[in-house]
């Protein structure tokens, strides 16, 4: 029994990676088509598939991860927050910001410090920790989409290891505030986790590696290791 349920789980995250390509290629037919530029995300939960919806329509076939289909536990409606097996979101349930109902559900999530901002004054005086475009030197080491307990986050290298697994909703506080990289920080692939980069590469990323991953331009590797999440052993 423990090998046929190793077997599953490799299973999972093998097709979990699938998944990830599918949104990788969506993203690179994307940045040809906008002369490299990332792109100008609206408000709303799980905004960032609709963006990418023209250049794979069913996205409904790749919006969660195999090893995390459950619905949605979390009785918070604005949030809808997710967790190691369970999607975040309600399918035609969640609103978008300004009323406009979009059913957004899923279980990967945007790091969105990969965009542009979308208001004036952001635009006239841009974040130098976003990332703009796709060919930018370091892309293969830049999350784009991952594995993840939220639509999104906005990591920072001051964000703390989280002092004990992440299963549930509720271990996440709503809104992480102070804590954002902890929505990627879930043990859902055997101390691992799953993303796609800017350069469209794919690959399994271990949880104690996502604070040496450059989340944005100026962030600042702090070098942990396994020892470090004593609560992966």
């Amino acid at each position: 029994m423990p090998a046929l349920q190793r077997a599953r789980k490799q299973a999972r995250a093998t097709a979990c990676q699938s998944n990830l390509h599918q949104w990788a290629t969506s993203m690179a037919m994307y940045a040809t088509e906008y002369d490299d530029k990332v792109w100008i995300i609206p408000q709303g939960m799980g905004e960032w598939m609709e963006v990418l919806r023209p250049y794979y329509e069913d996205i409904d076939k790749i919006r969660a991860c195999p090893a995390a289909t459950k619905p949605c536990q979390d009785t918070d409606d604005t949030e809808a927050r997710g967790s190691v097996d369970t999607m975040w979101g309600r399918k035609g349930k969640q609103m978008e910001f300004g009323g406009r109902q979009k059913g957004y559900w899923g279980s990967y999530g945007h790091n969105r410090w990969v965009q542009q901002w979308s208001s004036r004054a952001e635009l006239s005086s841009p974040d130098e920790r976003l990332w703009v475009r796709f060919s930018m030197k370091g892309a293969h080491d830049v999350p784009v989409f991952a594995d993840s307990a939220f639509t999104h986050a906005l990591p920072l290298h001051t964000n703390p290891i989280p002092p004990k697994p992440l299963r549930v909703f509720s271990d996440i506080p709503v809104n992480a505030g102070g804590c954002q990289i902890w929505r990627f920080c879930i043990d859902r692939h055997n101390g691992t986790i799953n993303s796609c980069f800017l350069d469209a590469s794919v690959r399994k990323v271990a949880l104690y590696v996502l604070w040496d991953l450059k989340w944005h331009r100026n962030w600042e590797p702090q070098h942990y290791q396994a020892k470090d999440i004593p609560w992966l052993h």
